[in-house]
């Protein structure tokens, strides 16, 4: 995906925007997250006053074609920067190749005299801050160091990005992220199977066997409980489907494939309770999500979950790969209406409090008027 207007913005809108913005990150399912947060955040772009131009940097295919998105993406910033409303270039970032393609079009991005925002999803802090060399760690400072300002999604990470990068405190903001009230209804109790959704690419850390096994394991007292587990997500669902048969539940597990946001948001809302077992993670935008829904939630104590959700207020959480805490906790849902219906409800309410995107997008355009004052 080149860079685009954002659908919805009218030329008059456009024309009275009072910022330019490049939205650089990955927008197909392989993006995940990353790319979502940054979709929603254009569409907002028209009542925001920006005018955003969305900017592909990795595409949906094999690693090595990645250089050729991020090659696109550079010309992309070269010829912005010389056009009559330079922009300000907001990269979002993950782990691994995601922070080297980025940290080398901020450089590019600096060196051209536009101000630079990294926005970090980085999901496994202990990685970056123990399985880094000297080399490597010295290359993500001197991009940190010379990005406009920072966005971090935890006080853990701007710590990090403090004392183990040097950033200075005052080119660090911590932003949760929003998400738009979704279109449909939520239907509870639609039909008499207990219905479970797990929603993410099916990569190992997102836990998927944990709740395979855990399903497994899973004695309901009465034995009229029935349950399934629809699985919507991208990437080879081969071996966990072998895993499904070999613990006897394949007759139960449906996988679904990627599902597009419209798609998805019907599933959450025909959803009894939402799964997330991950070993990993930043802040999951599905579980705010599901919250936006009432969905109740089951999740792990990783990133900034156990910093904004309460253990049995606004969903049940337990410590990543325990398979008993995790069994228990989905028949607790499943056998409890009253506390199922208690978890959606108090999760809305924090989606109303703190996940809107009024409140996301007012923080952002506040990073974005610090970079515009820090400029290079």
């Amino acid at each position: 995906m080149d860079a685009t207007v954002v659908p919805g913005a009218t030329g008059a809108q456009c024309a009275v925007a009072s910022l330019h913005v490049l939205l650089v990150a990955p927008y197909t399912p392989r993006g995940g997250g990353m790319g979502r947060i940054m979709a929603y955040l254009a569409a907002q772009g028209p009542l925001a006053g920006v005018l955003f131009g969305m900017v592909e940097s990795r595409g949906n295919g094999h690693a090595l074609l990645s250089l050729w998105y991020c090659l696109s993406a550079a010309l992309r910033i070269v010829r912005a920067s010389i056009s009559n409303n330079p922009p300000i270039v907001h990269l979002a970032c993950g782990d691994g190749g995601s922070l080297a393609r980025k940290g080398a079009l901020l450089v590019l991005a600096h060196a051209l005299g536009l101000p630079t925002i990294l926005h970090l999803h980085a999901t496994d802090a202990g990685g970056l801050r123990t399985g880094m060399s000297h080399h490597r760690r010295g290359l993500i400072a001197f991009c940190f160091r010379h990005a406009s300002h920072s966005i971090v999604l935890s006080p853990e990470w701007r710590q990090w990005m403090m004392q183990d990068l040097g950033v200075t405190p005052d080119r660090i903001s911590i932003v949760r992220n929003g998400v738009p009230q979704p279109e449909v209804a939520r239907c509870r109790g639609v039909g008499p199977i207990f219905t479970f959704l797990f929603a993410a690419n099916l990569l190992a850390r997102k836990g998927l066997p944990d709740l395979l096994h855990a399903l497994a394991s899973m004695q309901p007292a009465d034995a009229t409980c029935s349950w399934r587990l629809l699985v919507a997500g991208g990437g080879d669902s081969a071996a966990p489907r072998r895993l499904a048969g070999s613990l006897g539940i394949a007759a139960h597990v449906h996988f679904l494939g990627w599902q597009e946001r419209p798609a998805m948001s019907s599933l959450l809302a025909r959803a009894d309770a939402f799964v997330l077992p991950s070993h990993h993670e930043a802040l999951p935008l599905v579980l705010l999500e599901a919250a936006s829904l009432g969905v109740p939630m089951i999740a792990t104590r990783v990133g900034a979950v156990p910093e904004l959700f309460v253990d049995g207020q606004d969903a049940l959480l337990v410590a990543p790969g325990d398979l008993q805490a995790l069994s228990a906790a989905l028949l607790r849902v499943m056998t409890t209406p009253t506390l199922a219906a208690w978890l959606g409800d108090n999760g809305y309410l924090l989606y109303r409090r703190c996940f809107g995107m009024e409140n996301f997008v007012a923080s952002i355009r506040e990073v974005y008027a610090r970079a515009t004052a820090c400029g290079r």
